[in-house]
């Protein structure tokens, strides 16, 4: 179970949470596709031409920094 599932919180709750924690625009569409489209690293990566280990790093980072302030 992804931490995602841990909370009773819709798609729509989870994109307002997203677009008011995490300020860079870039930052929010990659979590956003990671998180509620269920993309993979290399997907992300690819799409925002960006190497997977520096999008590897980037994401746990940003959903820390999300689910901290849900908690």
């Amino acid at each position: 179970m992804s931490k995602i599932e841990n909370f009773d919180i819709s798609r729509s709750e989870w994109e307002i949470l997203i677009d008011e924690w995490i300020f860079d625009e870039t930052h929010r569409k990659m979590l956003k596709r990671n998180l509620l489209d269920g993309r993979t690293y290399e997907q992300i990566a690819e799409q925002f031409g960006m190497s997977s280990r520096q999008v590897a790093r980037l994401i746990p980072k940003l959903q820390d920094k999300l689910f901290k302030r849900i908690k």
